[in-house]
């Protein structure tokens, strides 16, 4: 498993270029395209909802980035008897406004369809296991990557040595057998991947039930969160007052978190729901914005211009476990790290089989005489 997700880990570490480039004709913009040239948001929506799929609710608007140069709308469709609705995105041009394409995107019951990147997404953050009711792959990569994690910790210690040779610790010995090569081999590299693999395994496991919420209410006994320490987010239901636009949201948005870009728009999904603007500025981590899709008052800003200690801890983790926090030298670091679990097993099992075989040879040897 560790090693599956690992794999795919590395795939998606470029997940954006890799998927413009297996779909050229759905990220096509015209040339010289540039920021001060996009339309409107507004009419960007309304291009979208052009090439709507039937019963589509559109839900979320990504926005265009040196890697997929075009917005994303994302919409979902409802699918009875699933856990969540399918999804299917739409592709509109920025400059001109034009739609260049949509495509099938993910569906509970049929996780092996869609494009080939959001498959290995899927192999990465559930191993295609989330079945209605009852989310396996989730469970699994849960409590499975704290098994890991602690599996990890104690061979560290059996590793550490007790009579401080660290060099012969952390060398792999030249001209040696191809049994103390491989020992070496597995020795050395678990343990400088180690601790970047722990780091990785901890970031990863943030992202799931019940360690976020375990791992955000300690943080915040220790330094107050942003996100669980203010009121509530949803819209104050207002007869006859008429819902701003994602334009009018973007505005209120983007002059609270000044010298950013916008990432994502999440639009309200009902009545009392809210426009969630995620906007990057210099810092490592993503400021969001929620605003009230009436009034457009803003109800919780979250951002690195006004965070706690706890909302900068936390704000770090994704971009570590993405190696963003530390751009491109990150981003590929991760990408080689990914390939660590195989490593590691397969010298591991070389290792075994090694000593199995050592010892049919020792009681060979005692049965013969």
């Amino acid at each position: 498993m560790f090693a599956i997700i690992g794999l795919t880990g590395s795939l998606i570490v470029f997940w954006q270029p890799l998927d413009a480039l297996l779909n050229p004709d759905l990220f096509r913009t015209t040339t010289g395209c540039a920021l001060s040239l996009y339309r409107p948001l507004d009419d960007i929506v309304a291009a979208a909802q052009t090439h709507a799929p039937d019963k589509g609710k559109l839900r979320l608007l990504t926005f265009p980035n040196p890697e997929r140069p075009v917005f994303t709308a994302a919409y979902e469709v409802p699918a009875p008897g699933t856990d969540w609705d399918d999804r299917y995105i739409v592709f509109v041009e920025p400059c001109n406004g034009l739609v260049t394409g949509s495509r099938f995107y993910d569906s509970q019951l049929r996780p092996l369809d869609g494009p080939l990147m959001g498959v290995a997404i899927r192999i990465h953050t559930s191993l295609l296991l989330n079945f209605p009711g009852f989310w396996l792959g989730n469970n699994l990569i849960s409590f499975g990557s704290v098994f890991i994690a602690c599996s990890m910790l104690i061979g560290v210690y059996l590793w550490w040595p007790r009579n401080r040779r660290w060099l012969t610790a952390l060398t792999i010995k030249r001209r040696s057998s191809r049994e103390r090569f491989n020992y070496d081999l597995h020795k050395v590299f678990g343990v400088f991947a180690g601790f970047l693999l722990l780091v990785s395994l901890f970031t990863g496991i943030h992202m799931y039930s019940p360690w976020t919420e375990w791992i955000d209410q300690g943080i915040n006994n220790l330094s107050p969160v942003t996100r669980l320490t203010t009121g509530a987010t949803s819209s104050q239901l207002t007869p006859g007052k008429k819902v701003i636009s994602a334009e009018q949201a973007l505005k209120i948005a983007s002059a609270n978190i000044p010298q950013s870009y916008p990432i994502s728009l999440a639009f309200p999904g009902d009545e009392q729901g809210v426009y969630s603007i995620t906007l990057k500025s210099d810092s490592v981590w993503d400021g969001e914005v929620i605003i009230d899709q009436y009034s457009g008052k803003i109800l919780q800003l979250y951002g690195p211009n006004n965070a706690t200690a706890g909302d900068h801890f936390l704000g770090w983790l994704f971009p570590l476990h993405t190696g963003q926090a530390f751009g491109l030298t990150g981003r590929i670091l991760i990408l080689f790290l990914g390939l660590m679990p195989i490593l590691l097993y397969v010298t591991g099992f070389i290792r075994w089989r090694q000593k199995r075989k050592s010892r049919r040879l020792h009681i060979s040897k005692q049965t013969t005489y």
